[in-house]
This record gives structure tokens, sequence and C-alpha cells, in this order.
């Protein structure tokens, strides 16, 4: 029995040390399932929340520890190794307790379509209309502004028609095509 649980120890040591399961079954002439299997019962601990939460507390105590000596040599005698391991000492501890940016995470930038702006030249078309027909000129019908843009004569900022049926300027409501 104790030649089997040297057996054992010595494929554990193997494996931690990085020696295939392959390699170890041809070294100890059995089967990759029989040293799956030694390693499983060797290594057979709980590995629940609670036992993570202890791994992570322990190593954080490790960390406190080594960096303290450290942390003094880089501040008082500015040695830069000792705050390069500082540093390194730092990420992992920010590692452990989930402060640290992933590296490989993703930062996904939206272009966001500025809101259409009018043309330079809709905006002076826009100031010579409210010049010569008032500031309500959308508000008129097409026609009317295509027929005073086309004769080349200034147009009137329009008037509310009169009871008499002029529209307040002395001329008659009725379309000028139809007065002939």
């Amino acid at each position: 029995m104790d030649r089997d649980d040297d057996r054992d120890e010595s494929i554990v040591e193997a494996r931690i040390t990085g020696t295939s399961t392959r390699a170890l079954a041809k070294l100890h002439r059995c089967t990759s399932s029989e040293v799956e299997e030694v390693i499983d019962r060797k290594l057979d601990f709980v590995l629940d929340g609670s036992a993570r939460l202890k791994a992570v507390k322990l190593d954080l105590a490790r960390i406190e520890t080594l960096m303290a000596p450290f942390f003094e040599r880089a501040t008082k005698d500015c040695d830069v190794a000792a705050g390069t391991l500082c540093c390194k000492l730092l990420e992992r501890r920010a590692l452990l307790l989930g402060l640290d940016q992933s590296p490989t995470a993703r930062v996904d930038v939206y272009q966001i379509q500025a809101s259409e702006q009018p043309s330079r030249h809709d905006r002076i078309m826009d100031a010579i209309m409210r010049v010569a027909r008032g500031p309500n000129w959308r508000d008129l019908p097409p026609d009317d502004i295509d027929k005073g843009i086309r004769s080349g004569a200034a147009l009137a900022p329009p008037t509310a028609p009169s009871a008499d049926g002029t529209d307040g300027n002395g001329n008659g409501s009725a379309p000028p095509d139809s007065a002939q």
C-alpha cells in the first residue's frame, strides 16, 4: 500500500509541475483515466464559495505582507524595482477584489448622427424670405411664393382680407389670371 501511496504522490507532484497526464500514464504504466483518478483522489477538497472566499482572504493577507517592505523601500530609497513590484502586487489585489478593468473588455463606440442642419443656401433663402414675406412665410401657399419670385417683384407681407374682398392693400382677392 505504501508503494501505491508513493506512486500517487509522485503522480500528483509531477502533474502539478506540468507533466501531462499521458506522459504520467506511460511513465507509471497505467491508463490516463487511472492518472486522473489518482489526482482526483489526492486533491480531494471542496471548492465552493466559502473555500474561494478563504483563498482570496489568504491571498490578500499574503499580498499585504509582501507589499509592506517593498513599499517602504520604493518610497524611501526610490527603488524602481521595488516600486514595480508594488504596482504588480496592487494589480493582483485589485484583480482579487474585482476592482480591475479587464484588458479584454470591449468599449463600443457609437456614432451619433448630428441633427440635420439646414444648408447655407437654405439659411440665406430663409433670411431673404423673412424680410420679403414676414417671419411666417412658410405658412403661405407655395404658389404665392413661386409667383413672387418668378416675377421679380418685391413681395409684400401678406395681410388679412378685408370685408370688401380686397387683401388690405386695395388689391382684389381674385387671382391675377382670371382678372383679364
